[in-house]
């Protein structure tokens, strides 16, 4: 099959390949791009309640959406299965780009060596990912150093929560409800 693949194109299954390093190209976002997405307000799509375990594992999607309704996101939420104190809250726009994490109570991250900010510094948890051009989520700041986010308070992750929504544009969230 290999052999009679040209141009991408499976001549059996009519299916184009396109290899991973387009792909990528193709889903890249100049910053501006993605600041703007981070900045557009934000809305959840079901107002049913947020549910926050507060030792079960768990790992959810609520798709939001732009006020405008012309643009959609989703916000990813994780308690560890083996570390459940590990939070992870996270904002995607165009499904698959990480616009901004907070990770809680996690593993360590280390920035790449040529990293705009902190160049392979190691960073312990809590630590914050924003998109950058050119290095996606792979570079962690500290909470502190992140221009226009206040955590109010890192050791709890309700408030966390409030803030990362606050922060990534979000409005109207819905109520949190605490479970066992």
């Amino acid at each position: 099959v290999a052999e009679a693949q040209r141009d991408g194109v499976t001549p059996i299954a009519g299916i184009r390949i396109i290899p991973v390093f387009k792909l990528k190209a193709i889903m890249a976002l100049t910053q501006a791009e993605a600041d703007a997405l981070l900045q557009m307000p934000k809305e959840f799509v079901e107002v049913t309640p947020l549910e926050f375990p507060n030792s079960q594992a768990l790992c959810y999607v609520r798709e939001l959406r732009s006020v405008d309704r012309r643009e959609l996101f989703l916000f990813d939420f994780e308690r560890g299965n083996r570390n459940r104190a590990r939070l992870k809250y996270q904002t995607r726009g165009r499904k698959v780009i990480i616009l901004a994490r907070l990770d809680l109570n996690g593993p360590a991250h280390r920035n790449p060596p040529n990293a705009p900010h902190r160049p392979g510094v190691r960073l312990a948890c809590p630590h914050f990912h924003r998109y950058i051009e050119g290095f996606e989520d792979k570079v962690a700041f500290e909470p502190a150093d992140v221009p226009g986010l206040t955590m109010r308070d890192l050791a709890n992750g309700v408030i966390c929560l409030e803030d990362f929504l606050k922060y990534c544009a979000v409005q109207s969230v819905p109520n949190i409800q605490l479970t066992v």
